[in-house]
């Protein structure tokens, strides 16, 4: 497939899902149905994670359960119960690349006071030899609990190109209420990252 037409179907699922902007309000209205009101409207958030960039690798994720990340494809909470598989060729093999987790829409997509939750951040990755054995590891991944009937959450994994080469980045605390309200933009702004590629499933949680 033309790179051309790989970038086009990247940014279309990207601003979709509201995570690049696309010129749209804040907010839209989608329908939530129940069995006591069948036909309501809700708003839910349109407010874009990151900045529109140009994609320059494709960013491949696969579970242990063989289960893939495909651009919004519906996943199950136990398909990630655990750390995936992630594969790049970068552009740049003389760069050091950064992977963030994260979930915007905590505790929902209605109500996003908490995010973006910080799933997991691994860093200096060598983009000649693009494996997370030879990384750091910054936040440890924590699969995600979406919490019960708050909808579908999107699960974002940011791929970043290091600008300043091998990085030291300050440390953050693992502890699960201090993973709330990261911010995508401002921790790539604070380290010089370049946003080149990303990656995206929906999950939710119907107990």
């Amino acid at each position: 497939m033309p790179l051309i037409t790989l970038d086009m179907n990247i940014s279309i699922a990207l601003k979709g899902a509201g995570i690049i902007p696309e010129g749209e309000p804040a907010f839209h209205f989608v329908p939530l149905r129940s069995p006591l009101n069948p036909e309501p409207s809700h708003r839910v958030s349109n407010r874009a994670v990151v900045d529109e960039f140009q994609p320059t690798t494709l960013l491949a994720i696969v579970f242990p359960n063989g289960k893939d990340v495909a651009l919004g494809n519906q996943l199950e909470v136990g398909d990630a119960a655990q750390e995936p598989q992630v594969t790049f060729f970068p552009d740049d093999t003389s760069a050091s690349y950064t992977l963030v987790m994260t979930d915007p829409d905590a505790p929902s997509r209605i109500n996003q006071q908490f995010g973006e939750w910080r799933h997991w951040i691994v860093t200096n990755i060598p983009g000649d030899n693009p494996s997370l054995t030879a990384a750091q590891l910054h936040t440890p991944y924590v699969p995600p609990s979406p919490g019960a009937n708050t909808g579908l959450h999107r699960y974002l994994f940011l791929l970043y190109r290091q600008t300043r080469g091998t990085t030291e980045f300050a440390a953050m605390s693992h502890e699960r209420p201090d993973r709330r309200k990261f911010k995508s933009r401002e921790f790539a702004a604070e380290n010089g990252l370049e946003l080149v590629a990303a990656n995206f499933f929906l999950c939710e949680n119907k107990a």
